[in-house]
């Protein structure tokens, strides 16, 4: 075999692993998407009738997506999610709260290293480790990266105010000055502010909530609405 003949065979050979490379490649892409929307799909429904065998389902399928590719930064944000979900329905059987907290850090962590600009996965990773560590310097460093990529989001607002209200005794000041700039911009959302009141009541903390909405002049329109009276009074 000549030279030239051996160079070309080289080439197809080359050629022939690039192909079986790119292609199992996205095989695996393939089936991480498809595991990733199954666990969506479950997710779907009320969280109220998400059973605890669901949301092992969820947590199969999110996991396989992750194994298959772990470069997709949704993945880790909702491996995160599923893990917090899973210790709220079965808060009152779970001894080992700080490891599955440690763990969804982990995978937000993992997710913003995939992609840093996404403001719902800094507020994720903000609330994660304030159930761990309570309002300190850390959970506040990850609010303000939240703030820079979501300033606007009403999920990232939400969250800033459940930090604040979990954490109300022990609270530091420039904690309660932000509680208060973002309950002010968030009543500009109008029909979706009354999402504050699930919030409050997640974290038992909806006195501290009608308190804060009932003597500053910002909440008037607020306090003559039904679900204020509902709630508050």
């Amino acid at each position: 075999m000549n030279n030239l003949n051996m160079k070309r065979l080289t080439q197809i050979i080359l050629l022939a692993v690039i192909t079986l490379i790119i292609s199992y490649q996205s095989l695996q892409s393939m089936r991480a998407n498809t595991w990733y929307f199954n666990a969506l799909n479950i997710l779907k429904q009320p969280v109220s009738l998400i059973t605890s065998e669901e949301l092992k389902l969820a947590e199969s399928a999110i996991n396989l997506s992750t194994a298959k590719e772990p470069t997709h930064p949704h993945y880790w944000q909702l491996s995160a999610y599923i893990k917090m979900l899973n210790l709220a329905v079965t808060s009152e059987q779970n001894n080992n709260k700080l490891l599955v907290y440690q763990q969804a850090e982990k995978d937000l962590l993992k997710s913003l290293e995939l992609r840093q600009t996404w403001s719902e996965t800094w507020i994720a990773l903000a609330q994660v480790v304030s159930y761990q560590e309570g309002p300190t310097e850390r959970v506040y460093e990850y609010i303000q990266q939240a703030k820079k990529f979501g300033p606007y989001k009403l999920d990232v607002q939400l969250g800033i105010i459940q930090i604040a209200l979990m954490n109300w005794q022990r609270l530091p000041p420039k904690y309660k000055a932000l509680y208060i700039a973002e309950l002010n911009l968030t009543v500009k959302y109008g029909y979706k502010f009354y999402q504050i009141f699930d919030v409050a009541k997640q974290v038992d903390a909806l006195p501290i909530l009608c308190l804060s909405l009932k003597f500053s002049p910002d909440f008037e329109a607020v306090r003559t609405r039904w679900m204020f009276k509902k709630h508050c009074n």
